[in-house]
């Protein structure tokens, strides 16, 4: 099955969760946990809460913690966060604080 992608747009603030099967593009500000099939938090985006999706890729700000099999800090992202994983990418000049714990199936963990 195929999903559109679910958007926030820049200037977005919202203080729920997000609980989407499809992937999920966020620009704006989310202040709750999101839960998707993947996630790309864009230049501006902010996320605040926990984060389980199959990937996600940072540009942005994130802090919580992030459940993923695939995560890549991308050069201008800002993490504060524990992050459990199977493959995880940090690329130079990214800003990670937290801890960082590889595991078989970091999805089942949350």
């Amino acid at each position: 099955m195929s999903y559109r992608v679910f958007s926030i747009p820049p200037k977005v603030r919202i203080r729920e969760n997000i609980d989407f099967p499809g992937p999920v593009v966020i620009e704006g500000t989310v202040l709750g946990d999101v839960s998707c099939m993947t996630l790309t938090v864009g230049e501006r985006g902010i996320v605040d809460g926990t984060i389980k999706a199959d990937r996600v890729t940072i540009l942005g700000e994130v802090s919580g913690e992030i459940f993923a099999t695939h995560i890549t800090l991308k050069p201008s992202s800002a993490v504060a966060a524990n992050i459990f994983h199977k493959h995880l990418s940090v690329e130079d000049g990214c800003l990670f604080e937290g801890n960082s714990r590889r595991h078989a199936a970091p999805l089942e963990l949350a």
